[in-house]
């Protein structure tokens, strides 16, 4: 009988440490996430994005999708992925307390897969908006999701991040090289939810899931973000300025093959007449040569770096081209003729070129 009887008072101990003293069972990493995913609720919102068509019978509507999404300001701007509402002709936005708002689109980026919605809030919506982190993602550091994946409400993941520099097939030349890999679950609906941090601020967006493997989520770095918000605010897109440059990354196959004087770099095969590359000065290749079918353009500059940032591919060159402002100048290192250059490009302003 010692058995049972020690088995009933253990358990009759833990009911009541349950209610006496409520958090000593819990770890310092397990009351953290709690602390996050209390506080991340309130900002976190459910996305219902469809298409409506009138028939002769009234508006009906024919399709709908399911993402997340979280508020940014007190202004009542929510931030989620384009692809969520790329196709919606109507948005409703479900609010932490529970309320259906219909939000308005105030602009979006396609190639960074963002969208920036808003809605009007009264002062009764329990919404507190979560804070975007200023660091750099750090391969192992804790990741919080939250979102409604397949429309249940206010589901919590957490990982680390798993991997950084993703791309995804197919992907825009934006993205590439530029995700972040974490094995925090994410599932249909969860795209556009915040990826937080242990101390509760934002470090990306929910964007992708591997459907071929698991715990293989990828998601767009706040930095970007973050970068583009205020020129949807201002504009309804980002502010970014063509050089009207086109070419091919160089790779050590390359410098191989057609023995090319540097091991990296983006190697420019045409500018475009008129455009701020041509009115710079830099040069298009000017012998051409076919190979396997495909035509390389050689003797051009090799673009090294853009305002000092290196340049391996035309990745990091949109992925740059999202921060200078109208009105300022971009300084495009260049190697050419056996030296290495600096050529000033003076970004038009606003409603200049």
């Amino acid at each position: 009988m010692i058995g049972p009887v020690f088995h009933a008072l253990a358990v009759l101990f833990l009911l009541r440490a349950g209610v006496t003293g409520e958090q000593s069972y819990r770890n310092e990493d397990e009351q953290n996430t709690i602390a996050v995913f209390s506080q991340a609720r309130l900002g976190v919102v459910h996305i219902k994005a469809g298409q409506q068509e009138s028939t002769d019978f009234g508006t009906e509507r024919y399709s709908e999708g399911n993402g997340s999404g979280f508020f940014i300001d007190e202004n009542g701007h929510v931030l989620t992925n384009y692809h969520v509402v790329g196709s919606a002709n109507r948005i409703e936005v479900y609010l932490p307390g529970g309320r259906m708002a219909v939000a308005r689109v105030v602009g979006t980026a396609p190639t960074l897969d963002l969208a920036l919605l808003r809605v009007d809030l009264t002062e009764a919506d329990l919404v507190e908006p979560l804070r975007l982190s200023e660091s750099d993602v750090v391969v192992g550091q804790k990741v919080i999701a939250v979102g409604h994946p397949l429309a249940l409400h206010n589901t919590l993941t957490v990982g680390v991040v798993s991997g950084v520099q993703r791309s995804l097939p197919e992907g825009p030349v934006e993205l590439r090289g530029a995700l972040f890999q974490t094995d925090a679950a994410i599932n249909l609906g969860s795209s556009g939810g915040p990826l937080l941090d242990s101390s509760g601020e934002v470090i990306g967006i929910a964007t992708a899931l591997a459907r071929e493997a698991e715990n293989v989520g990828f998601g767009v770095p706040i930095g970007l973000a973050k970068r583009a918000v205020p020129d949807l605010i201002a504009m309804g897109h980002p502010y970014r300025p063509s050089l009207g440059i086109e070419g091919i990354e160089i790779t050590p196959e390359l410098v191989d093959l057609f023995g090319l004087p540097e091991r990296s770099g983006f190697l420019v095969e045409r500018v475009v007449p008129g455009s701020l590359a041509d009115d710079a000065g830099i040069r298009a290749g000017t012998r051409m040569v076919l190979l396997n079918e495909t035509a390389y353009v050689l003797g051009g500059d090799i673009v090294m770096a853009i305002n000092g940032e290196e340049i391996s591919s035309a990745s990091p060159i949109a992925r740059i081209l999202l921060y200078p402002r109208p009105g300022t100048d971009l300084t495009v290192t260049v190697f050419r003729d056996g030296q290495v250059r600096e050529i000033v490009l003076p970004l038009p302003p606003m409603h200049g070129r």
